[in-house]
């Protein structure tokens, strides 16, 4: 089934410090049924943490004191309320962000978890109707690219020093923890790190770097009056080393990817249920998740209190298990503190957020499909079984070999101080066209060669801080030897499948490669677009693609070869008025076009490429025949770095491919391309048991 979310109603409290003890306090409201913008309202509202403070051993007084000061102001108060209630008139689930600004850290100290409803006098994180979290603002832009449900994984790290009676800590059993981690995380691929060697900070950094989905993270910390937090791991003897908070995010914001949730869990050491203190265990936890957040964590969970160990061994099974079911974390952790809300510490567990939809997995499959029954597969299988289908390959299809093109675009933002707004520098064509006007093309060609290859050095060296030194061809064979080894990567699916033409509008020779690595001997094909003379359609050397012998066709050109790369943004307006002046697409390749199911795989569907390239196959003569077959789009989850409506941009990207008059239906699939490629494949070998034996005919026979 496709992964479809249920529509939010959301409200977001922003926090912004004005004075000492006095704050700005800023409701904006969401309403997922209209498209107006709906104005925000403020007030001010003056927050003693000392008086807070003294509250600590009366949760059910705390609460409602943090409700009478943050909705003190009655306009603020009824905005709430208004809000509330038409969202609830709906039926709508409400999702209730705190945003606690930059100049406000300070308030993180506060237990927000035990915030009362000002009208309905609940607690906000105990219920399933309103979803609360810790919303984290930060300016890592890094992509953060969901998994698909059935690839999620976990490490497990859990560190016990032999010394901690010297700084009055209890021992922690390793052993023991990590059997409850594993017992949490049922359903969930899980590896433990230091299971049997001294929890270290370079081993836990190498446990991660690869890309995780969950770090289970089992320690103690500390957090000395007047110094920064720190986290207890261990040296190789197995003794104290003391790891600072910040030292830890800052080495996580260094990934390429950093896990997508991190939970810091409490060691069996913790407190009584009516034990209400912050150890320095507990203080150094909270105090580092908003800084893991801010270094680009996607979600953490910490505990703000000595939770009892009971607590834990009920809540976080649940948290994982509801996990499980829709990706949605503040969903999941709105359930697990619901199961424990008559136990007196159920408010512990803080859920700090970086993402509006609250998702991190995808579960792949076609928009509107049910129980995985795509009606079109038998007719997409019959297509590529008798060649009759043209992949449409975008330059995401390899992201997995250098980042993708959003990361691409967002380091060379990062290096050329790219000063547009935040969402723009994951636009390539934004970026180089900037690149561009501030150096010249010659160089943005440049830059985005060289910025390209040292991301496919990492993973291909194990890292960012590669060394590696090849030339381009080197990289490259190293990478599609990757590619041709591992049967499930798509380069490889591509490779086996029977196409005679391959449209390509990526600049990386890795299809091409990937072709030849299997035995095929394909034909590269660029167009000259640039300069004042006429453009000229490329003469191939095979005239008749064949299987065997595919033409791949470099739309928008090819590393290498700078005058024929569509790059800036000017670019796509110049290749448009030199296409106009000529079509530039090959007379066999527009009537194949014609007559084929197209796959187009590996864009991003609101991209530039991609959006050119639609139009040029769509607006031209002939298209009426296109509307007889199946087409297809995959598409991974819309973002958040792009869009500020998930839900909405997916709604709107489903009708935009339903076809017109003319212009033919795409069925949008959403996931990766390796998990469209995957499932065709196990369509095809079952569509060739399936498929009834056919008398071969004459057409002059039905006469």
């Amino acid at each position: 089934m496709s992964n479809s979310s249920s529509t939010y109603g959301e409200i977001e409290i922003g926090l912004h410090r004005m004075q000492p003890e006095a704050y700005e306090v800023e409701l904006r409201v969401t309403d997922p049924d209209s498209d107006a913008e709906i104005a925000p309202a403020r007030a001010q509202a003056r927050i003693p943490l000392d008086e807070m403070g003294a509250l600590a051993y009366s949760p059910r007084e705390y609460g409602q004191r943090l409700a009478d000061q943050l909705f003190e102001d009655q306009a603020l108060r009824e905005f709430y309320g208004r809000s509330k209630t038409a969202f609830d008139s709906r039926g709508l689930v409400i999702r209730v962000r705190l945003l606690i600004g930059p100049s406000a850290p300070e308030l993180h100290s506060l237990r927000w978890e035990l915030l009362l409803d000002p009208e309905a006098k609940q607690q906000f994180s105990t219920s399933e109707r309103i979803l609360f979290s810790r919303f984290i603002l930060n300016r890592d832009w890094r992509v953060i690219k969901l998994r698909p449900k059935a690839d999620l994984n976990a490490v497990i790290a859990a560190s016990a020093p032999n010394d901690l009676a010297k700084y009055g800590l209890a021992d922690v059993d390793k052993a023991s923890e990590i059997a409850r981690a594993r017992g949490a995380l049922a359903g969930i691929r899980s590896t433990a790190v230091g299971e049997d060697l001294p929890l270290t900070l370079p081993g836990l950094i190498a446990a991660i770097r690869p890309g995780i989905d969950i770090l289970y993270l089992v320690c103690h910390g500390a957090l000395p009056k007047g110094e920064a937090p720190c986290l207890f791991l261990q040296d190789e003897q197995g003794k104290t080393a003391r790891v600072l908070a910040n030292d830890l995010a800052q080495q996580i914001s260094e990934l390429q990817q950093a896990p997508r949730l991190i939970v810091i869990a409490s060691c069996e050491s913790a407190g009584r249920e009516d034990d209400f203190s912050i150890d320095g265990t507990t203080a150094a936890q909270s105090a580092l998740a908003p800084r893991l957040a801010e270094a680009g964590v996607p979600a953490v969970i910490a505990m703000q209190g000595k939770i009892t160990m009971e607590s834990v061994k009920q809540a976080l099974p649940v948290f994982f298990r509801e996990l499980l079911k829709d990706g949605q974390i503040d969903r999941a952790m709105a359930v697990a503190r619901g199961t424990i809300r008559d136990r007196l510490d159920s408010w512990m567990p803080a859920l700090f957020l970086r993402l509006k939809s609250g998702r991190i997995w995808y579960e792949p499959g076609f928009a509107g499909e049910v129980r995985n029954e795509f009606e079109k597969w038998r007719s997409i299988c019959n297509s590529v079984r008798k060649g009759r289908f043209i992949p449409v390959l975008g330059p995401e299809l390899g992201e997995d070999l250098f980042g993708g093109t959003s990361e691409l675009a967002n380091r060379l933002a990062e290096k050329h101080a790219f000063p547009l707004a935040s969402y723009e520098r994951l636009d390539l064509a934004k970026v180089t066209q900037f690149i561009s006007t501030n150096q010249d093309r010659s160089y943005a060609s440049e830059a985005v060669q060289d910025q390209f290859l040292q991301q496919l050095t990492e993973p291909l060296n194990g890292g960012a801080n590669s060394n590696m030194q090849k030339a381009p061809s080197a990289l490259l064979d190293l990478a599609i030897q990757r590619c041709i080894s591992d049967g499930e990567h798509p380069y490889r699916i591509l490779s086996d499948l029977p196409a005679s033409i391959y449209l390509n509008a990526s600049y990386v020779p890795l299809l091409f490669r990937s072709l030849k690595g299997v035995g095929k001997n394909p034909e590269a094909i660029v167009a000259s677009w640039r300069g004042v003379d006429v453009p000229k359609q490329p003469q191939p050397k095979n005239a008749i693609p064949a299987a065997e012998t595919p033409w791949v066709y470099h739309v928008f050109g090819l590393f290498g070869r700078p005058d024929t790369m569509v790059l800036t943004e000017d670019d796509f307006f110049d290749y448009l008025i030199a296409t106009s002046r000529l079509d530039l697409l090959l007379p066999t390749l527009v009537g194949r076009l014609m007559q084929s199911s197209l796959l187009f795989l590996g864009f991003r569907l609101d991209d530039w490429r991609f959006r050119v390239l639609f139009r040029m196959i769509v607006t031209r003569q002939g298209t009426e025949t296109m509307k007889e077959l199946s087409h297809v789009g995959v598409q991974v989850n819309p973002d958040e770095q792009n869009f500020a409506d998930v839900e909405r941009t997916r709604r709107y990207i489903e009708s935009y491919f339903h076809g017109g008059m003319s212009a033919p239906e795409i069925s949008i699939y959403w996931g990766s391309s390796a998990d469209f490629l995957r499932q065709l494949r196990e369509n095809l070998n079952a569509s060739i048991k399936d498929e009834p034996v056919r008398v071969a005919v004459n057409n002059n026979d039905w006469l």
